[in-house]
């Protein structure tokens, strides 16, 4: 009685994993973008298929610096895949369009309630201008909103795109429900978040942008399960009842398959080598003139050698009368006898010769420069200095 009570348990379980996939693969059609972007750009009027890569890593990004689940950054790379697919745009608004889509889908994508405990984060547009360095301003940010909304005509409050993720979690609980009870030696499947992480890369690359999310989920699942040697037959079964539900044909699951092989393996190879890229500040041009030249800052003066002590005794100067003392008035005698014309001579007398002196042909005609410092002379008449 205990048997049949499990197949009849397991038969719902089934029927509750086919609902949804159905449901996505209904309206797998209806979010997928076609791009027909060039690979490289022609005189800078299109945008090319790299353009489109960087943006993508930008955005993925912006979702590690808000620490926002991968819905996020799936739904927004799929609002600007189709709005590219739509619209013809130029390479200067396509990094507005980015950061658009990324608010828009911080806005309405549903709630995170089976992921975390935190409320969703909606950051500011200013922000993200400022973080994702677009050369926009939220006020753009805010008008090119309301074209993607318009030229999509489609209400994400109601429905949120179908991305791989979405086919990728849907599918993943489904293989592992029929393999389950299949497996000869039951081991922990991959998990995940790690089976995600390794979509988001493959997300942000074109090459993938030209298959069906269907296709994507199905061709990372057979990479991943098909490590495990000791089920892979098993897994591969698994692995092809789903593809006939979701009607994708052998030659182009060979195709995504070979794809997402290539991008999980410059990836892995980028993971393991050296990061080498180096920090760049950009600069705005009113910053650069207020900056110091620091670069121009030289040393030409000689070094100043200090001396190690002076050559002769230092000068005491006499107290006045509230600082005097016994031990003053019986060292004054003593002190007195120091010759303080050495330390500081007079000046030296205006020599005959020099009292008027003559005008040089090097010199300005109306500056006259004395060849000697004259002692000052009191004028009793004005009660004066002259």
């Amino acid at each position: 009685m205990a048997q049949p009570l499990a197949v009849m348990a397991s038969q719902e379980r089934g029927q509750d994993l086919l609902s949804p996939l159905l449901e996505a693969l209904a309206l797998e059609p209806k979010y997928q973008p076609s791009l027909a972007l060039p690979h490289t750009a022609k005189d800078g009027g299109e945008i090319s298929m790299r353009m489109r890569n960087g943006s993508a890593h930008v955005l993925r990004c912006l979702k590690v610096w808000y620490d926002l689940p991968p819905d996020t950054f799936f739904n927004a790379v799929n609002i600007m895949d189709r709005f590219l697919t739509r619209m013809k745009a130029q390479p200067k608004h396509l990094s507005c369009i980015a950061v658009s889509a990324f608010h828009l889908s911080c806005q309405f994508t549903p709630g995170y309630s089976h992921l975390r405990d935190i409320p969703q984060v909606i950051p500011d547009s200013r922000d993200l201008t400022t973080i994702s360095q677009c050369k926009c301003s939220s006020g753009d940010v805010t008008r090119m909103e309301r074209i993607i909304l318009d030229k999509l005509a489609t209400d994400l409050r109601c429905q949120p795109p179908v991305t791989p993720l979405t086919l990728l979690r849907v599918l993943y609980a489904a293989h592992n429900h029929l393999a389950a009870p299949l497996l000869h030696h039951p081991t922990l499947p991959p998990p995940l978040t790690t089976l995600i992480h390794k979509l988001e890369i493959v997300e942000c690359d074109s090459a993938a942008a030209t298959f069906r999310p269907s296709e994507l989920a199905l061709s990372l699942l057979a990479l991943e399960f098909g490590q495990d040697n000791g089920n892979k037959h098993i897994h591969h079964a698994c692995i092809n009842h789903l593809q006939n539900i979701c009607k994708v044909t052998y030659h182009t699951f060979d195709q995504c398959q070979k794809v997402v092989a290539e991008l999980m393996d410059q990836y892995e190879n980028q993971r393991h080598s050296p990061h080498r890229q180096r920090l760049v500040w950009k600069l705005s041009n009113r910053t650069l003139r207020q900056l110091r030249p620091t670069d121009k800052f030289t040393t030409r003066l000689p070094t100043i050698v200090e001396m190690q002590g002076p050559s002769h005794p230092p000068i005491i100067r006499p107290r006045m009368d509230s600082e005097s003392s016994e031990m003053y008035l019986s060292s004054s005698e003593e002190e007195m006898d120091y010759d303080y014309d050495e330390e500081f001579p007079p000046l030296p007398a205006p020599a005959a010769s020099m009292k008027s002196p003559r005008k040089s042909v090097s010199q300005s005609p109306h500056k006259k420069t004395p060849a000697f410092l004259p002692y000052p002379q009191f004028n009793r008449k004005h009660n004066r200095i002259a």
